[in-house]
């Protein structure tokens, strides 16, 4: 994928692409990685946005979903990383866990169905 953008009626969230990483293990190291400011301000760009773009990703089968619009999904599942730190640890990883460092995630077959 070149530099990704996002479809147009989600271009105003373009600042937030820094986020959108293909795989499960990418988003759980950005969001190790990012402050809580950052998280909270990725929080509360797509809070309200949820619901739009879920109606608009769930045009496609995800099988099928086209390569413009992976980094609105990648997105929307960072949000998710996000508002674990921001609703439930109050800071960017869980508390009285593992370092990340000590941890693998496997891919998952949504991340199989979106290969190139």
């Amino acid at each position: 994928m070149s530099a990704a953008t996002l479809p147009a009626p989600f271009a105003h969230l373009d600042p937030w692409l820094p986020f959108a990483l293909p795989s499960e293990d990418a988003r759980m190291r950005r969001r190790l990685a990012a402050s809580m400011d950052e998280l909270t301000g990725l929080y509360r760009a797509l809070v309200g946005e949820l619901p739009a773009i879920a109606a608009h990703l769930d045009q496609w089968p995800l099988a099928e979903l086209p390569a413009e619009q992976k980094p609105l999904l990648y997105l929307a599942l960072s949000f998710m990383e996000a508002a674990m730190a921001v609703e439930a640890f109050h800071q960017p990883g869980p508390p009285h866990a593992t370092t990340a460092e000590s941890m693998v995630v496997f891919p998952g077959r949504a991340e199989e169905l979106l290969s190139p």
